[in-house]
């Protein structure tokens, strides 16, 4: 099995008396999309700027592709890397092309004309032509982001280190950034670490999630694990996660579940649950936001649907479910075949991305505590009137 791509091993860091990272140790994959997570002072910027050499750190080591040294501190051979400060750090009495040269011009012995020609190459391949002359202030928030993310690319680096990339931006154009950071992480194979409090978009995109807490990288898993946590500071970062990704959806949230629970098995007699299976060509960098649009049309789907239910609740990024009466589960779960049906064709003609979504039910007299939802492989399934219904798009 080959080293990680990143390694940091027992970092420490203080500012005079007050210590900020108090042994953070970290393994990032080469080719993934790594988030830090934590709250605001905590030192998660303060941890991208020792990877990049920008703070000495006190104690530790980081290694990037087995190297100690990065940047231009290790000779022609050192492992590239680039920045991505929180507020852009374009230059305005610059126009956008001379932003993005400048790396080139500072960091290698190329000409000017030739760092002119490689910020036009990749100027068409971002589709950047338009603002080549123009400087920062003739641009919008999200532009600069654009050019702020060529500025970090020209030097074709194998890491890049995104601090806040969505600090001011409006939530439209947080999602941009983040799915141009996955669009271009796979255009142009770079590693990516990532510092961001925008939960849940963030995690959308990523591979694997650190949780940094007291100085010490607290979880380190995939973002999906964060739902098999038990440290109660992280527990409150997921419970917070999940409110905003129902909230996201139109949904009652787990908590709200939880309280339900009582009542539904006294109303109902069995709960469906609607489940998203994705193919996924690898970690699912580039596949979560376009899932979870496709989450929320599934939802909305099943909301539309006039016969008696009780609300539609989140139970994860792949699953939601609801409670119906025993003596109509049959029937509910036929309309929830077709509207998943029309979810799933609709999804087909706009992504090549295969979304299998399913809808079973269990009884509820099955289910003591909603708590028995995360592992419904264990429990029977409720008989109702046809298979559930499941449909694959036909690979490209």
């Amino acid at each position: 099995m080959s080293e990680p791509f990143l390694q940091i091993k027992g970092v420490r860091k203080s500012f005079n008396d007050k210590v900020v990272l108090d042994g953070i140790d970290l393994n990032v994959e080469r080719g993934s999309i790594t988030t830090i997570m934590g709250k605001s002072g905590i030192g998660k910027s303060v941890l991208l700027k020792c990877i990049a050499g920008i703070h000495p750190f006190d104690a530790g080591e980081i290694l990037v592709d087995g190297q100690k040294c990065l940047g231009g501190h290790c000779g022609e051979n050192s492992t590239r890397l680039s920045y991505l400060f929180q507020q852009n750090a374009l230059f305005d009495s610059m126009t956008a092309a001379d932003n993005v040269a400048l790396p080139l011009i500072e960091t290698s012995r190329i000409s000017r004309r030739q760092a002119r020609r490689q910020v036009v190459k990749l100027f068409e391949q971002l589709d950047l032509g338009d603002v080549a002359r123009k400087y920062p202030a003739e641009m919008s928030g999200g532009m600069q982001k654009r050019v702020a993310l060529a500025r970090a690319l020209i030097t074709q680096p194998q890491l890049i280190l995104f601090d806040e990339p969505t600090t001011g931006l409006d939530p439209q154009r947080k999602n941009s950034v983040f799915t141009m950071v996955a669009n271009y992480r796979k255009r142009f194979d770079f590693t990516a670490v990532i510092v961001s409090h925008d939960i849940p978009e963030a995690l959308f995109i990523s591979d694997r999630v650190a949780w940094i807490d007291r100085g010490r990288v607290r979880f380190s898993g995939a973002p999906v694990d964060l739902e098999l946590v038990r440290d109660p500071d992280l527990l409150e970062f997921v419970h917070h996660r999940n409110a905003l990704l129902s909230d996201l959806a139109g949904q009652q949230n787990r908590t709200a579940l939880f309280t339900d629970w009582p009542e539904l098995r006294h109303r109902f007699g069995e709960f469906v649950v609607a489940t998203c299976a994705t193919e996924r060509r690898r970690p699912g960098s580039e596949l979560g936001l376009r899932r979870f649009v496709s989450y929320q049309a599934a939802v909305a789907a099943v909301a539309s649907l006039s016969r008696v239910r009780s609300d539609i609740y989140f139970l994860d990024e792949r699953h939601f479910g609801l409670a119906v009466g025993a003596n109509t589960a049959g029937i509910t779960i036929a309309e929830i075949d077709e509207c998943l049906r029309k979810v799933n064709t609709e999804s087909a003609s706009v992504s090549s991305t295969s979304y299998q979504w399913s809808a079973r039910s269990y009884k509820l007299a099955s289910l003591s505590s909603p708590a028995a939802l995360w592992s419904l492989e264990d429990l029977p399934m409720a008989d109702y009137t046809r298979a559930p219904f499941m449909y694959e798009f036909p690979k490209n």
